[in-house]
Formats: C-alpha cells, sequence, structure tokens
C-alpha cells in the first residue's frame, strides 16, 4: 500500500487485525524483515510496517539527513490510518528513530520497544565512522561494504549461513537513503532523558551474541524507564525478528 504524506509516497503492509503496532526496519533493510512474525501473530494485533525514507519502495524525497524527519513520516503514516494512539518497535536505526518519535509525541504511544537499539549519542570515533561510510556509500554504492555489514549483523561465533532475503535486501538498498541515515544516526543527541519522562510501558530486547550492540547498552533503554521491562535473547545476534521471530512476536504482543 502506499501513503502520500508531504514529500514522500510511503510504502507499507498491514497484517493482522486489532491494537496498532507499528514496526520500524533498520539500516539498509526494509519491512519485509519482520513478515514472518507478523503473519504468525496476526490474530493478536494489527502491524503497520513501513519501508522507511530512502528504504525499500519508499523514496528518498527532500530529506534533511535528520531523524527526526523519518519520525514525522511514521507521525504522518498513523495519521492516515486514523491511529491516535499506538505500540511503536523499532529495530536498531528504528530504534532511534522511535525515539526521536517518542520525545516529539510522547502522547501517541501505548507503549515503546527497542530491538537490538539504545538511547546514546555516538561516540566521536562512531560519528566520523557514519560520516566516511556516507562518503563511500555515495561515491561507490552499498555494495561496496554490504558484506561487511551482513557479517557483523549475525550472532557472533556463527558459521550458519546469513538469511539470503535479507542478504538480497542489504545489497540492493539506496545508496543515498543508506548515506542519509548514517549521517542522521551520527547528528542524533543522547535521549536517556526522554525514557525517564515516558509514562507507557517500555520494552529492551538485546541480542546475547549482538556484535554490533552490547547487551548492557541496548538494556539501558528499559533501566532509564519509569515502566522498564530488559530481555536478553542469549543466543541472538543484531536481528531477532529472523533468527527468532516466534520469541520476538510473543514479547511484541505482550506490551
Amino acid at each position: 500500500m502506499i501513503a502520500h504524506l508531504n514529500d514522500i509516497d510511503m510504502f507499507y503492509e498491514v497484517r493482522g487485525s486489532g491494537r496498532p503496532v507499528y514496526l520500524l526496519h533498520g539500516l539498509a533493510l526494509d519491512h519485509s524483515i519482520w513478515l514472518e512474525m507478523t503473519d504468525t501473530y496476526a490474530d493478536q494485533a494489527q502491524f503497520i510496517i513501513p519501508d522507511l525514507r530512502g528504504h525499500g519502495c519508499t523514496p528518498l524525497g527532500n530529506s534533511d539527513a535528520s531523524l527526526e524527519q523519518i519520525a514525522n513520516d511514521v507521525v504522518q503514516l498513523a495519521d492516515h490510518l486514523g491511529h491516535q494512539q499506538f505500540t511503536l518497535a523499532g529495530h536498531s536505526l528504528g530504534g532511534y528513530i522511535a525515539l526521536a518519535l517518542a520525545e516529539a509525541h510522547p502522547e501517541r504511544l501505548t507503549g515503546l520497544v527497542t530491538v537490538t537499539s539504545h538511547a546514546r549519542a555516538d561516540s566521536p570515533d562512531k560519528l566520523e565512522s557514519r560520516f566516511e561510510q556516507a562518503r563511500q556509500a555515495r561515491l561507490e554504492g552499498i555494495k561496496s561494504m554490504s558484506d561487511n555489514l551482513i557479517e557483523r549483523m549475525m550472532p557472533e561465533g556463527e558459521l550458519a549461513q546469513p538469511d539470503e532475503h535479507m542478504c538480497d535486501v542489504v545489497s540492493n538498498s539506496s545508496a543515498e537513503g543508506f548515506a542519509n541515515v548514517q549521517t542522521a544516526m551520527a547528528k542524533r543527541p543522547n535521549r536517556l532523558h526522554v525514557l525517564r519522562s515516558l509514562t507507557c510501558p517500555v520494552l529492551a530486547i538485546a541480542g546475547g551474541k549482538d556484535r554490533i550492540l552490547p547487551k548492557e547498552i541496548a538494556l539501558e533503554v528499559a533501566e532509564n524507564a519509569q515502566q522498564g521491562r530488559a530481555v536478553c535473547l542469549p543466543e541472538v545476534g543484531h536481528l531477532p525478528m529472523i533468527e527468532v521471530p516466534y520469541t520476538l512476536g510473543a514479547l511484541l504482543v505482550s506490551m
């Protein structure tokens, strides 16, 4: 489906019926990473799964390289669908966008879930790395770094082959979209204070074998929330919606 927003036509899918749960994907991914999970739990919630600006089938539009702009896209999608309140779950990059939305519109949320994500700002080294990767993507395209990105998404110590569909999504993602969100992530502030002010339930999900994000930092999200709950999935890497979709789905519908 397509939602005609300010400067973009946002692609999204709706699976199931019941209370609305919005799912935001991570960097260089798209809505399809959630499909196995949402199809399994379609009788327990209505899942709204968009392709974020510059990802999948959604164009980059007049981007300003900010997470706030993408968070506003999600709010506009909710308005388009008539959802005044909803549960919001974000994976990695999607978690940063969810926190930006929570800061701007806390009244819209009935629950917040971060999936292998966190609330800190980037360190100076990480910030510079993001700017460099944005530059590289614009010059060389995403394929020059997709193999490394896919490898880091896999669980630590795993020898199994990564999901074939996920590899295709990453390898064929938009270089300009990738550069836009790398720049946006580099510019994001620390949002731990946002968590302290939220009155809705907050769930932080970490992967015990995540190569990208230490579980202690991922679980800080719950530790700083008034109604926080922390769950570490011991044998899981950065992609629980692909690695353990049934477990992740059960956690989401329990919110």
